[in-house]
């Protein structure tokens, strides 16, 4: 029995009334690499919070982020081959302080499918659609199309719509099997008006995660041919399902600003494997400078204008293959001569990921995977690796001589414990 079938099974067994509100085709197998809207009834989310703390321990995942809402808590769980993220409404589903749905009528709507309570396939299109039409003031097709499924030429139930004005309820039913952008933008202005939301809704809770942001930043360090890119293309994955797609990758830098080469007409230096890591003859001291000092504003404006914001308030993990540490470990790559302790004093600058997975082996064995470099260099540069390693405290050595697999788990497992170890003290 997998974990997702277990919680389900478990979960029928306690006195928490539940219901799935979405994409639960694939369940209880499965979330189909979506998250898992549940909406928890009355007062039963202290009971749920009990219940999930139990099912963590029992799985032996961790609880690597945790969005703290009084309407819907989200919480971000992984273990080393899974993650899962649930979003959990509490009493109801809320917009401007006021319930879309009555939960009441919500729950007397719901179906049991393949063991688990759902939302019957009818309500759920109506509070789709209602849910895009107030965030978004327009609608995507697919809730369009999924709502003129759903009821054909029937109307719609009232008591699904008894929080909306009459106006809305005839508008909507007049205009459902032609429904398009304009009758959206409609149907938004007169319901605005019933679901008012301050432009500071949410404002406290936002600053309340500026302490324990939700966000994570990963580096990934390591010569040509120590598996960087065959461990991230294996993890992320993991990630994305715990973090509900929300994985970004960057390559070097927060590429806020653009490269040089492209400021110059020339195409982007980076473009997928590097055949010829030296390949380009570096600059001078007076253009390496200039070099480092453009990139310098990308690793610390250009950080807290593109990772910091979403980072800060939102549950999501930023991946860089590569960073600033680069310029210490192999300058010659990035085209930039200069003294090792300018390097080292702009590495107390710039914003530093929340881990460094340093990534090597035998230099012999990376030598033989990559020989583009001469082995010497490949020697030079794997020693410079561990001796930053063993001086950064963000910085964990993983040993890449192993097979793919457990190179990966052993980095995701690094990743776990140091996501977790921020939410140790949030009692589900």
């Amino acid at each position: 029995m997998n974990f997702l079938t277990d919680f389900f099974y478990t979960l029928n067994k306690t006195e928490i009334n539940y219901c799935v509100l979405r994409n639960y085709q694939a369940l209880p197998e499965s979330t189909n690499g979506s998250d898992l809207d549940i909406l928890i009834f009355n007062d039963d989310l202290e009971l749920f919070n009990i219940f999930l703390r139990e099912f963590v321990k029992k799985y032996n995942i961790k609880l690597v982020s945790f969005i703290q809402d009084k309407r819907c808590p989200k919480y971000c769980l992984l273990g080393v081959n899974w993650g899962l993220q649930i979003d959990a409404f509490n009493k109801s589903i809320f917009f401007g302080g006021k319930e879309l749905i009555p939960a009441s009528v919500l729950f007397a709507n719901t179906i049991i499918f393949q063991g688990v309570q759902v939302l019957n396939p009818k309500t759920g299109a109506v509070l789709a659609f209602l849910k895009e039409i107030l965030n978004n003031k327009i609608c995507n097709i697919k809730y369009i199309t999924e709502l003129q499924k759903q009821y054909g030429n029937t109307l719609i139930k009232t008591e699904l719509l008894s929080q909306f004005p009459q106006e809305f309820v005839a508008y909507l039913n007049q205009n459902l099997n032609k429904l398009d952008a304009k009758h959206c933008k409609k149907l938004y202005n007169i319901s605005k008006k019933n679901f008012n939301r301050s432009k500071f809704s949410g404002f406290k809770n936002k600053c309340n995660r500026l302490v324990k942001q939700p966000g994570f930043t990963i580096a990934f360090l390591g010569t040509d041919g120590s598996g960087k890119s065959t461990i991230i293309d294996n993890i992320k994955p993991i990630l994305n399902d715990a973090f509900h797609n929300a994985v970004y990758y960057e390559h070097m830098r927060p590429n806020q600003i653009p490269s040089i080469a492209r400021l110059s007409g020339k195409k982007e230096s980076y473009s997928g494997p590097v055949t010829n890591p030296h390949g380009s003859k570096t600059s001078g001291y007076l253009g390496s400078l200039m070099r480092w000092s453009y990139y310098m504003v990308d690793y610390t404006f250009g950080f807290y204008l593109k990772v910091w914001p979403k980072k800060a308030i939102r549950s999501c993990v930023w991946i860089f293959d590569r960073y600033y540490y680069d310029y210490i470990i192999d300058p010659k790559r990035s085209r930039i001569k200069l003294p090792k302790w300018l390097f080292k004093l702009g590495q107390f600058i710039i914003p530093e990921p929340d881990i460094i997975l340093c990534l090597g082996a035998d230099a012999t064995l990376i030598h033989k995977r990559k020989p583009e470099l001469p082995l010497k260099e490949v020697e030079r540069q794997v020693a410079e690796l561990k001796a930053f390693c063993a001086s950064h405290n963000r910085a964990v050595w993983i040993e890449t001589g192993q097979s793919i697999e457990n190179s990966s788990n052993s980095a995701i497992r690094v990743i776990i414990n140091n996501m977790a170890v921020r939410f140790k003290s949030i009692n589900l």
